[in-house]
């Protein structure tokens, strides 16, 4: 693929996902039966138009997003008293394209787990040890390499965490090999292959991980449960404790990999729980602001695109996933105009008995949101570009 269709191909990924968030929306409202005036693909001036039945179906010319035009729910008579009823449906419509974005991320990674792919692996080793964690007192240090558990062998981290949930409440061996090297700190690292039984309680690792196979540096903290034992020795059995150790990956090379059904579902569960731990940890757990900017926009999402497309059709499946998952986020952010933005006011309808906010309020309020909406759009644009020159 050359250069320019792998930053063109841009456009039918955005299209593609923004007709399938557009359509949950004009579904669910086809089945409550309401109005749909029109169906829209990105943004005016209006390129084309056709009337299907009562809806008319158009293509804009800017390709930033799209709309349903729900008239009789968008617009009604403000003075009117809604039903509750009504307004349940209203938050289910505006609900549904984040869903159904939600659901595209799932289906593509069932998809990819399914079918031959590629995942990273290597020697599987312990970066850091977190004081007085029982991994330390254990005597587990920083470099030790993760061989097996339970007597199969770990080379990918998929295979570590699998290996570990799936011993609930059963003592897990795993068995750890250290190499004859002086560390950079100066102390000695003994060679030897040691033993640690832990026993994992039932939803005991800690999600906290975003997985990207561009990144083979992998880091993945693992937490198997809240409260430990401070006597801990190698070969003890942990019934409550937390490992306290930074996984990451020696050597990386990429392995053939191919899961059944059953085994592809539980796995795009299991991925879709780590992207929204990640929602937490971009948003709550990781307040420290960087000069890298955490955003991107058109621009930047053409450039991954590219990128993607020469590493072949699981990468640029992958980066359809995660963008839909992003374009799911951030229709939930509690700002006119987006649909959480519309969810936020169906809310202040109910707490006001049924009577939404005056009309003129929040036509204002759109437009504000609009506004800034798109001042946001340029302005990460002007930064993309920038750190495309800036390399």
């Amino acid at each position: 693929m050359s250069e320019l269709s792998g930053y063109l191909l841009f456009i039918p990924i955005i299209f593609i996902i923004v007709v399938f968030h557009e359509f949950g929306h004009f579904i669910i409202a086809k089945i409550f039966k309401i109005e749909v005036e029109e169906f829209a693909i990105g943004f005016p001036p209006r390129l084309f138009a056709k009337k299907i039945s009562s809806t008319i179906i158009s293509l804009n010319a800017i390709p930033l997003g799209g709309y349903v035009k729900l008239p009789s729910i968008e617009t009604p008579d403000k003075k009117e008293r809604f039903s509750k009823t009504l307004s349940i449906k209203k938050i289910i419509i505006f609900s549904m394209g984040s869903f159904f974005n939600f659901l595209m991320t799932f289906l593509i990674l069932v998809f990819i787990f399914l079918t031959p792919h590629k995942i990273w692996g290597g020697e599987i080793y312990i970066e850091k040890v977190a004081p007085n964690s029982p991994a330390e007192i254990s005597g587990l240090i920083q470099g030790d390499i993760i061989k097996k558990i339970n007597n199969n062998s770990i080379d990918t981290i998929d295979k570590l965490v699998s290996n570990i949930s799936k011993n609930k409440n059963s003592p897990t061996k795993i068995i750890i090999e250290r190499n004859k090297n002086l560390s950079v700190f100066g102390s000695i690292v003994q060679t030897e292959r040691k033993e640690l039984k832990i026993t994992p309680r039932e939803s005991s690792i800690k999600r906290k991980v975003v997985q990207n196979v561009q990144n083979v540096n992998e880091e993945v903290s693992l937490e198997l449960a809240q409260k430990y034992n401070s006597k801990l020795k190698i070969g003890d059995e942990m019934t409550e404790g937390k490992m306290g150790v930074l996984i990451n990956i020696k050597n990386p090379k990429q392995i053939d990999a191919q899961l059944s059904f059953n085994e592809s579902i539980k796995k795009s569960y299991i991925t879709m729980g780590l992207l929204f731990s990640g929602i937490k940890y971009i948003f709550i757990e990781n307040n420290e602001l960087s000069g890298e900017s955490k955003f991107t926009g058109p621009v930047g999402i053409a450039q991954l695109t590219n990128q993607s497309s020469k590493q072949g059709l699981q990468s640029i499946a992958e980066l359809v996933a995660l963008i839909s998952f992003s374009l799911g986020i951030f229709n939930l952010i509690p700002f006119p105009p987006l649909d959480g933005g519309k969810l936020f006011l169906e809310l202040i309808t109910i707490s006001r008995n049924g009577y939404p906010l005056p009309s003129t309020f929040t036509y204002r309020l759109q437009l504000i949101g609009v506004s800034i909406l798109f001042g946001l759009i340029i302005f990460v644009t002007l930064s993309d570009i920038i750190n495309i020159f800036n390399g």
